[in-house]
């Protein structure tokens, strides 16, 4: 049985959230300037996850 198309989209989104907002936590960390957990643009790197996820699925498991 094939996983659902939005299993693909969901974890796209989250791999994409977490890896922007670690990665910026470690860059603001790195510059000394403070804690720092919301980072401009995290949703809309997000939703790119969430879009490759499917275009993922459409291409190899439809």
């Amino acid at each position: 049985m094939k996983p659902a198309k939005i299993y693909f989209e969901i974890i796209g989104f989250f791999i994409f959230l977490i890896s922007y907002i670690l990665f910026f936590n470690i860059l603001f960390s790195v510059k000394g300037l403070g804690p720092s957990i919301y980072v401009p643009g995290t949703l809309l790197f997000a939703l790119l996850g969430y879009w490759l996820g499917g275009i993922l699925y459409e291409k190899y498991f439809k």
